[in-house]
């Protein structure tokens, strides 16, 4: 649970530090968006024309991802979807 919770809130020409936050349907209009360590809830939420500022484990974590996908798009997975080899019916051993 966050100490700090923001639902149905507008944020105009703001910087906006997520972690430790949660917003849930928050409307967010030239923002500069600043995550660090992910710890964060966004629900329902709609940006417009924001930057987005990646620090620490944030960054480094950006940087793997687009090592690994170069310029292909991101799917976002959330962590009840099963993963690929599960889907194909591969089952890991050793």
């Amino acid at each position: 649970m966050f100490k700090i919770n923001y639902k149905n809130k507008g944020f105009k020409r703001e910087r906006i530090e997520l972690d430790g936050k949660e917003f849930s349907r928050c409307e967010f209009r030239d923002c500069l968006i600043v995550l660090e360590r992910g710890e964060t809830q966004i629900k329902d939420c709609k940006f417009y024309n924001c930057k987005l500022m990646l620090r620490g484990n944030a960054y480094t974590i950006a940087k793997i991802i687009t090592s690994v996908i170069g310029n292909k798009p991101l799917k976002v997975l959330d962590i009840d979807e099963p993963l690929f080899l599960e889907k194909a019916g591969i089952e890991g051993g050793g």
